[in-house]
């Protein structure tokens, strides 16, 4: 059976998606959600990094390319409404901030009857922090036990396989077992300038502050020390009462961005 995997084509998707390809020999389903191009600009890079990690697969290691399936694509728009799946995430921004991806691939787990998704949550994520309490023995998994709990609702769809590990140790890992070169062609800012990282983005953020700053041109890291809009958003994440006030404004006002023009009278 192949092992359900949330890839993006970003550094801890993808060691994930080689390691089970080229180190265990499963086969793999990944699955990609599609965000409008106007709120995230990156969607042609990430789909252009996964395009050329295929190619390279099929070249260096054709037998375990034809494990990986074809990846399974939906639009964030096509993700069912679920009002108990979006309190449990709104709980859980009382406890401590996560990023809102993990609201709507809940749903997406739940629409599709989705168990044992793959997330590649590392040890340096937020959202590991807001797990740290309940993970089971197997340390990939939530405990049973704290069902109920509004971050075991939340999670209980997923697997957690990279846990404990750092990028540094998976960069390790990838070029012991002769696949870093893979690596290379992943992608992860989410707001690229010039074809460039940005440096400013929470990717890019994290990419830095997690030791591959060498991944971000020199201009994206002179941004990274000079950013004044994500330490803002920092703070927020500090404040979860204010995070969700400025939270629901935002999402009004991009509501309305994207609302279909009226038609005109005739």
């Amino acid at each position: 059976m192949a092992t359900p995997l949330l890839w993006t084509g970003g550094w801890d998707s993808t060691f994930r998606l080689l390691s089970l390809l080229l180190r265990e020999q499963r086969e793999v389903q990944p699955y990609y959600i599609l965000d409008s191009l106007h709120f995230r600009p990156a969607v042609p890079a990430e789909r252009e990094a996964m395009r050329l990690i295929r190619q390279a697969l099929l070249k260096h290691w054709p037998e375990a390319a034809v494990r990986l399936a074809d990846t399974l694509e939906c639009q964030l728009s096509d993700i069912d409404a679920d009002t108990e799946t979006q309190r449990y995430y709104e709980r859980c921004l009382a406890i401590g901030f996560i990023g809102g991806q993990y609201e709507w691939l809940a749903r997406y787990c739940r629409q599709h009857d989705i168990e044992g998704m793959e997330l590649s949550i590392h040890r340096d994520d937020k959202a590991r922090e807001l797990l740290a309490d309940l993970i089971g023995p197997t340390r990939d998994q939530l405990d049973p036990r704290f069902a109920g709990d509004c971050r075991y609702e939340l999670f209980k769809s997923f697997r957690f396989p990279l846990f404990d590990m750092t990028k540094r140790q998976m960069q390790a890992e990838a070029r012991s077992h002769g696949f870093d070169d893979l690596m290379k062609l992943t992608w992860f800012c989410h707001r690229p300038r010039r074809g460039q990282p940005c440096g400013t983005c929470n990717p890019c953020i994290y990419t830095i502050e997690e030791g591959l700053g060498e991944r971000v041109p020199l201009s994206g890291r002179m941004r990274y020390h000079l950013r004044v809009m994500p330490r803002v958003r920092h703070w927020l994440t500090r404040h979860p009462d204010l995070y969700m006030r400025v939270r629901a404004l935002y999402r009004r006002l991009r509501s309305s961005s994207v609302a279909p023009p009226r038609a005109s009278a005739t």
